[in-house]
């Protein structure tokens, strides 16, 4: 399956999206299709303290559990300015209401109308450096076919 979409989030949420405890983005419009495989980038630098801030909050629910489900800071630091992970999206019109994702929506809500329910989240061995978009963008025909091709890029 070829990937065309992507979206671009900080260091903080791809970790929570890697680890698979955040299931949602929010966004301000619809991708086309609404339906199929993305790739996520990670748009900004981050500091360590930014990174050790997210990871100390997700200890106050999951205890020392996310030492052993979020990524290291080493591993991390080395995002920025790269598609990092791809994975299934599902976007709807509307505020999600099953769950889990209607607690996730309550949590992770930036106020925008739009979401995309996100699945079968896999790391790409080998991440593609990109330019610096932000939000949702439709990547360029020489990352469509790079990203599409990798190891966990295809693979369902």
């Amino acid at each position: 399956m070829q990937i065309v979409n992507a979206f671009t989030c900080t260091g903080a949420y791809a970790a929570l999206i890697m680890s698979g405890l955040k299931r949602v983005e929010n966004r301000s419009c619809l991708p086309v299709p609404a339906r199929g495989r993305c790739a996520m980038s990670v748009s900004k630098k981050f500091c360590r303290a930014e990174y050790d801030g997210i990871k100390a909050w997700l200890r106050r629910f999951n205890g020392d559990m996310v030492d052993a489900i979020i990524p290291t800071w080493e591993e991390a630091s080395r995002w920025p300015g790269h598609i990092i992970a791809v994975m299934d999206y599902q976007a709807i019109d509307a505020e999600p209401e099953e769950e889990p994702w209607r607690v996730q929506a309550q949590f992770w809500n930036e106020g925008y109308r739009y979401w995309w329910l996100l699945s079968n989240i896999r790391k790409l061995p080998d991440p593609f450096p990109c330019r610096g978009n932000v939000g949702m963008w439709q990547l360029p025909e020489e990352l469509i076919t790079a990203v599409s091709m990798s190891k966990n890029g295809g693979e369902r």
